[in-house]
């Protein structure tokens, strides 16, 4: 759009006032964008360089760097351009603006200052930084320009209005920037009046300066004209043009010679290098010039050196070429004279090869060093020769190879083997020269010689190898003709005799271990020819002794042993018929064939060692006789177990056993026991134990001690009493331990005001309630008749889930995610009695076994199990966390965590962040003041404070040597980890190979160390007090610094077991990773040791028949809560936990029928009160019964099968015990030589009165142990008749079922009639030993169930005393509130009120995004105490009414305890967390 479309007033009578009032507004943006474009013009001409455009001047003076120039140009004494920063806009461009542009804009103003220009024109910093104010600017430079020029220092500022050309759409755009920064613009059309003042005498002084300065001005621009075009200048070709700038009076150097310009030239380009392009001053472009004048002189010097040389390589002059060479002008140095002759050879050379042209002085140089190399090289070949000819009179043949082998003399490389010859050809080639040195044809002459003397003596040396080797062989021809060889001249050798003669040859081979020589040879040959002739009388000799002992006669043989040609031993006299026994067995073991000498000697020696061990036999016998009639266990055990007489195992635990056996028999034998009657005493325990035949003649003798006694039936009750109670007990402090955490949460609210105290209360009474809870468990004699038949068939299906783990297995995994722990806790360890016995542990390994197997399947890789978080890993561990698992665990950990917690100077914290902010809280909380620091800050941040290294440095160390103490110790304790979870371990190792073959073991061992470390050992050491690994009083616990020593120790721990480095966050920690490589191989093999372990048959001396020759049934202490809750799920999931339609399972819950309801169970008394009862009554029976159902009731668990009922054939197991039960008896009672030939034999009748004294003794014991059953149950309700005693049967009948049963068992291939049925023979042997082995285990049983049961009431104890703490201090709160009330409670809420700035000051608040501080005041702040603990904040911001936000106090405090020193309010309020707390605890809390 053109100026004078802007600049007349056409038709503006026409326009409305609003078109009149936007023409206005156009009319300002465009006189706006021409003081734009005046000012870029004036600025263009001052500074000699291209602005940008009009529309593009205002971003473009933010950076200050245009305005900055501007006062280098009108006052370069105040403002360099070195002080300019960017001045090339690198950083502006790159980057943006930066805070150092401001310092242009400053150098600015304080030269607008200094040249006095009115402050009224004068911007701030912030208008042009900041834009806020760019028509100021503008309006500033005007007044400038016109300032300057009135004083001479500048050209005038044009007035452009009306001429400068714009479009529309500059136009509109400037026009809506202007209206939104809604600035006043200036008035630019009355600098000029306000300039026009009348100047005073010291503006007119200033001014005459001004003009001064001026001329001087102009003259230094001149000259920087002169030397800016000289920097132009040297970077093209034209040198005159540069001579004639140069030669410029404005530069004062005068005239140059034209044939130095290329060297000044040169000088000013290494001038501009130097100074990274930067143009050259008037000084520097002066001292170039000198440079590049001296520089051309240097080099005609140098040009008459060369030429020099060059004349004198052509004479004789060796002395004067040297002394050329020499010049230092050449650089060359100085030589050495013996050298010149070489030099100038190869100076002559070199020209020679230039075709006659001159050598420069680099190709002099090279022609100098090759000289010298020359020279040098014929003085080495010289010393070469020498050496040579010197070390030939010596013994270094090494030395003498290596000096051949010079590539000075070129002969190439010489064979070791040979050296020795070339010196001997060498040394005689001397000597044939008089002794004078050899030359190198010379030497190699003899070398020639040399080799070809060894190749004839490595031919000689390969003929005796020869023999050597052909001796081991046999081929004797071979060897024959190997020593008919010439080269090695043997005598003596005859073909009959070669086999001697190769013996010989062989054996003095082997006596010096390596080929022999022709001197060794001959001596070889001569023995075989004499040992020929002495075989042959040897052989006589043995063929008389084999005859002699086929005969028998002891004296002929005795004589032909002693026989001086055979050079036997020494025979003795009662030694001789164990030789002869030898003699004869190795006769036999030849077919007959003679012995041969070496063989005689065995058979000596053999039977000499016979006759001493038999003697040794016999006195060991008679000492163990001896130990049995004195009936001394213990030197008998060592006796049995004495390695000489190779008995088989005998174990501690059973000498009771073998000593009575031993002493029956020594009584029925009237004399001492033999050896094989010795070890026949202890076969019982053999068969039972590795399978070996069961002798019917001894098992007999100890049948009786199947049967119980009196003991027996007192040990047996008194284990199920106190089990009942440990499993009670440990039930009621489960409940008893979650009640108490609850009041524990609930008493912590109370104390942070967030509780009232009636919840407290309603709590407290619960524990009361809970802790008077308990007594005896109801046996099923306590219920109604119906109610017992009901729980006779959970018997039966509590038996089947005990004993078929494959149906608790399913049924887990069929569990929501919820409820899968309850379920576990609630119903699998009752139903397992926490596995208080060995058969109960048993069983629950393989729940744990089979439900690992199930698991797995669901699983992709080893990951998943780490990550997955393992429903039967929570089993096990949750299992091993009881009594024995935390005794473990104590062992294990107590005395590490012990020296971490009593050691004060143990004080760990190594995350950066972390130790920062831990500094930062200690100082603010510490003064009430902000620190004055971020908070916010990275790893790499927190790492640049010095406290923060310090800190972090000293813990590093110490952790370092915590941790590898406690690895060191873990590592070495693998013994001491409970039996339960090492199995588990071993298992489950050996499945995840199974499962993922392609694993390494290393891998498959990591899962393992995530089940025995991070998942059993880690949480203990994280929190010991949890674990009751220490004990601490009630109202001290760990201390936070305890807790992270032991965190940061536990987590180094847990990187080790898995392998896994400090990186990324934990870079800190990187300091470790040595640590943690050294401690993971330690960690690898403890896993690895640990899952190693026995099978738990063995353990638990379990198998599938042990239950048999069990005393007492299975117990289990179950609610009858639980009892329903377990048959409703497994009705659910009835089809998910058995896939066969004929499992036992399915008929054990059709029997049951449907889920009984509690009160049904419990009897009458708990029945309903009726449909017209109050509601009351009703609320009332219902509490009656929710309690009822937690009874707990005992139930003795058995098999829905009959194990006496034969007529079930499909229980082959049942089978196989009952036929067991009824063989016993029958062994008893009629004696034989086996079980099938007693089966066939009619019995006596004395046989039969004996069968029915051993029933009758049998059912007196079995009335026994009934009655002390009725003893136990206190409550005698509902006592109902025993039924009448079944009839005693005759042998004949129990050999009828026999029959029956063993022919189904048999058909089952359990059983063989050929070897006379010896399978059952060898299990009632077993039977024996293991009855033996449980009355031993009933005792540690019931010691260890005593122990628990001490331990449990030691822990009641406690939770006890945790109960009565928490009591006082309700009372006491109690108390405050039964204080007089004649003080009104004040309802009154509490409320303060602050502005921005003043919680700014405080260090409360931080800062607002998108506010700066001085807005602060124009926001206010109103905190308002609400409910206990809770705070309202209301807000405004600059007027406007934020949304109410409340603050909790715990919350806070959280914040507080997890180090987090900063939140944000209403999204845009940083808050410090610290002082923040601070205020309300002073405000509200007074604190």
């Amino acid at each position: 759009m053109s100026s004078s479309q802007w600049g007349d007033g056409q038709g503006r009578s026409h326009m409305s006032a609003q078109a009149m009032d936007a023409k206005r507004k156009e009319n300002v943006a465009y006189e706006y964008l021409c003081h734009l474009e005046e000012a870029r013009v004036w600025m263009g001409k001052c500074l000699e360089e291209e602005l940008p455009h009009a529309t593009e001047l205002e971003p473009a003076l933010t950076n200050g760097v245009i305005l900055a120039k501007l006062a280098h140009f009108f006052a370069p004494h105040v403002v360099s351009k070195k002080k300019i920063y960017d001045i090339h806009l690198e950083k502006y461009n790159a980057n943006g603006l930066h805070f150092k542009h401001t310092d242009n804009i400053n150098y600015w103003l304080v030269a607008m200052e200094k040249e006095s220009l009115p402050t009224i024109f004068y911007p701030t910093t912030t208008d042009i930084y900041d834009r806020k104010n760019i028509p100021k600017t503008i309006y500033c430079l005007h007044a400038l320009g016109i300032f300057l020029h009135r004083q001479g220092k500048a050209p005038p500022v044009q007035d452009l209005v009306g001429e400068a050309q714009f479009t529309d759409e500059e136009i509109s755009k400037m026009q809506a920037d202007l209206d939104e920064a809604n600035i006043q613009m200036p008035a630019f059309n009355k600098i000029g009046g306000i300039l026009s003042e009348p100047l005073s005498d010291a503006e007119k002084q200033a001014a005459a300066e001004a003009e001064k300065a001026a001329a001087e001005a102009e003259k230094l621009r001149k000259m920087e004209a002169a030397a800016s075009l000289v920097n132009d200048l040297v970077k093209g070709d034209d040198l005159a043009a540069l001579q004639a700038a140069l030669e410029s009076h404005h530069l004062g150097i005068g005239s140059l010679n034209a044939e130095d310009m290329p060297f000044i030239k040169a000088a000013l380009e290494a001038a501009l290098d130097a100074k990274d392009g930067e143009p050259l001053t008037i000084d520097e472009i002066r001292s170039a010039v000198e440079k590049g004048i001296e520089d051309a002189e240097r080099h005609r010097q140098v040009v008459a050196a060369t030429n020099l040389v060059n004349e004198l390589a052509n004479g004789d002059d060796l002395a004067a070429l040297q002394a050329a060479l020499e010049n230092p002008l050449l650089g060359i140095g100085s030589l050495n004279t013996e050298d010149m002759p070489f030099i100038k050879t190869s100076i002559v050379a070199g020209v020679a090869a230039k075709d006659s042209e001159p050598l420069t002085i680099p190709e002099i140089k090279s022609a100098v060093e090759k000289g010298a190399g020359d020279a040098e090289h014929h003085r080495q070949v010289v010393a070469a020769t020498n050496l040579v000819n010197e070390l030939a009179n010596g013994d270094d043949l090494a030395a003498l190879q290596a000096a051949l082998e010079s590539p000075l003399l070129g002969i190439g490389r010489v064979e070791v083997d040979n050296v020795s010859f070339i010196k001997s050809a060498i040394v005689a080639a001397v000597q044939a020269k008089g002794g004078e040195p050899l030359t190198i044809p010379e030497i190699t002459l003899a070398i020639e010689k040399g080799n070809t003397d060894a190749d004839h003596h490595r031919q000689v040396v390969a003929a005796t190898i020869l023999v050597s080797e052909l001796s081991k062989g046999n081929d004797v021809d071979a060897l024959k003709q190997a020593l008919d060889n010439p080269l090695i001249g043997i005598t003596g050798v005859a073909a009959e005799k070669m086999e001697f003669t190769k013996k010989a040859i062989a054996s003095n081979v082997d006596e010096k271990g390596s080929p022999l020589t022709i001197e060794e040879i001959q001596t070889a040959v001569n023995q075989g020819n004499m040992d020929d002739k002495h075989h042959r009388e040897v052989v006589n000799a043995t063929h008389l002794i084999s005859e002699m002992a086929r005969q028998g006669d002891l004296d002929a043989l005795l004589k032909a042993l002693q026989s001086s040609l055979l050079g036997l031993p020494k025979i003795s006299a009662e030694n001789l018929p164990f030789i002869k026994t030898a003699l004869i067995d190795a006769l036999a073991g030849k077919g007959g064939n003679p012995l041969t000498i070496f063989e005689i000697k065995a058979a000596i020696e053999k039977g000499n060692k016979d006759g001493e061990h038999h003697r040794e036999v016999q006195r060991r016998v008679k000492i163990m006789n001896d130990y049995i009639r004195a009936d001394d266990e213990d030197k008998l055990y060592e006796a049995l177990n004495d390695p000489f007489l190779a008995m088989k195992s005998i174990k501690k635990e059973n000498m009771s056993f073998y000593m009575k056996m031993c002493s029956e028999l020594m009584e029925t034998k009237k004399r001492d026991l033999t050896f094989e009657e010795l070890q026949a005493a202890i076969d019982v325990d053999d068969m039972a134990g590795d399978g070996t035949k069961a002798q019917l003649s001894s098992l007999q003798k100890f049948l009786h001690l199947l049967e119980a006694n009196e003991r027996d039936y007192e040990e047996e009750r008194e284990i199920q009493n106190v089990k009942q109670k440990v499993v009670s007990t440990i039930r009621q402090q489960q409940e008893l331990e979650e009640n108490l955490n609850i009041m524990d949460i609930k008493i912590g609210l109370l104390v942070k005001n967030r509780l009232d105290l009636d919840d407290v209360v309603h709590q407290q009474t619960k524990l009361k309630k809970r802790s008077a809870l308990g007594g005896p468990s109801k046996g099923l004699k306590s219920l109604s008749k119906e109610s017992r038949e009901k729980l006779e068939g959970y018997q039966h299906l509590f038996y089947a889930l005990q004993t078929h783990p494959n149906y608790l297995a399913r049924l887990i995994f069929q569990m929501p995610g919820g409820r899968t722990t309850r379920f576990i806790e609630n119903v699998i360890f009752t139903l397992f009695n926490y596995a208080s016995n060995q058969r109960e542990e048993y069983l629950l390994m393989n729940l744990f076994e089979s439900a690992l197997k199930l698991e797995l399947k669901t699983m992709d890789n080893l990951e998943d199990i780490v990550k997955g978080n393992a429903t039967v890993i929570k089993m096990v561990i949750t299992f091993n966390r009881g009594a024995r698992g935390v005794s473990s665990l104590k062992e294990l950990i107590l005395p590490l965590v012990q020296r971490v917690i009593n050691d004060d100077e143990i004080k760990i914290n190594v995350n950066p962040v972390d130790v920062y902010k831990a500094w930062i809280n200690q100082r603010e909380s510490e003064t009430g003041e902000s620190a004055g620091m971020p908070y916010d800050v990275s790893p790499e941040q927190a790492l640049s404070h010095p406290e923060v290294k310090e800190r972090i440095a000293k813990t590093t160390k110490m952790l370092s040597d915590v941790t590898l103490d406690f690895v060191n110790n873990l590592t070495e304790s693998f013994t001491k980890i409970p039996y339960g979870i090492r199995y588990f371990s071993m298992k489950m190792r050996q499945a995840l190979a199974e499962q993922f073959p392609g694993s390494s073991k290393e891998d498959i061992l990591k899962v393992i160390g995530n089940l025995l470390y991070y998942r059993f050992m880690n949480p203990a050491v994280v929190a010991p007090d949890a674990f009751d690994i220490v004990e601490l009083s009630l109202d001290k616990g760990l201390t936070n610094e305890q807790r992270r020593n032991l965190g940061s120790i536990a987590k180094v721990l847990h990187h080790a077991s898995a392998n896994k480095m400090f990186d990324g966050e934990n870079s800190a920690l990187s300091a470790l990773n040595t640590v943690i490589e050294s401690a993971h191989q330690k960690f690898i093999k403890f896993f690895e040791y640990a899952s190693e372990t026995e099978d738990a048959e063995t353990h638990y001396n379990q198998d599938k028949y042990a239950e048999v020759t069990q005393l007492a049934k299975p117990v289990v202490y179950i609610s009858v809560k639980e009892i329903c809750n377990t048959h409703t799920l497994l009705l659910e999931h009835e089809d998910q936990i058995t896939d066969n339609e004929k499992d036992i399972m399915h008929k054990l819950l059709k029997d049951l029928g449907p889920v009984p309801e509690i009160h049904d169970i419990l009897g009458a008394q708990y029945a309903h009160p009726g449909p017209s009862a109050p509601q009351d009554a009703v609320a009332q029976w219902e509490e009656r019964v929710a309690e009822g159902g937690k009874s707990e009731i005992s139930l003795t668990l058995k098999s829905a099968v009959d194990i006496t009922n034969t007529d079930d054939k499909d229980n082959i197991l049942n089978v196989f015990l009952a036929t067991k039960r009824m063989a016993a008896g029958l062994l008893q009672a009629q004696p034989g030589q086996n079980l099938k030939e007693i089966l066939d034999t009619a019995a006596t009748p004395d046989q039969e009165a004996e069968f029915v004294r051993i029933q009758e003794r049998k059912r007196e014991m079995e009335a026994r142990r009934t009655a002390g059953e009725d003893r136990s149950d206190s409550s005698g309700e509902h006592k109902t008749e025993e039924p009448a005693p079944a009839p005693l049967l005759t042998l004949e009948l129990v050999k009828v079922s026999l029959k029956e049963n063993l022919e189904i068992l048999e058909n089952e291939k359990l059983v063989d009639a050929s070897n006379n049925y010896q399978s059952i023979l060898n299990s009632m042997a077993k039977d024996i030993r293991n009855q033996h082995r449980h009355r031993q285990q009933r005792k540690k049983e019931l010691a260890g169930l005593q122990h628990t049961l001490s331990a449990l009431t030691a822990k009641g104890k406690y939770h006890e005393d945790q109960r009565e703490y928490y009591q006082m201090y309700v009372d006491a709160c109690l108390s405050n509130l039964t204080k007089p009330k004649n003080k009104k409670k004040d309802t009154t809420r509490k409320t303060v009120k602050y502005n921005a700035a003043k919680l700014h000051e405080k260090g409360v608040l931080l800062e607002i995004e998108g506010l700066s501080t001085g807005q602060f005041k124009g926001v206010t702040f109103e905190i308002e105490s609400g409910d206990t603990g809770k705070f309202n904040v209301y807000a405004k911001f600059m007027g406007v009414s934020m949304e109410k936000v409340e603050l909790i106090f715990e919350d806070l405090l959280q914040l507080q305890y997890e180090g987090v020193s900063v939140f944000k309010m209403y999204g845009c309020a940083k808050i410090n967390v610290n002082l923040l707390v601070f205020l309300i605890n002073k405000k509200f809390y007074g604190t």
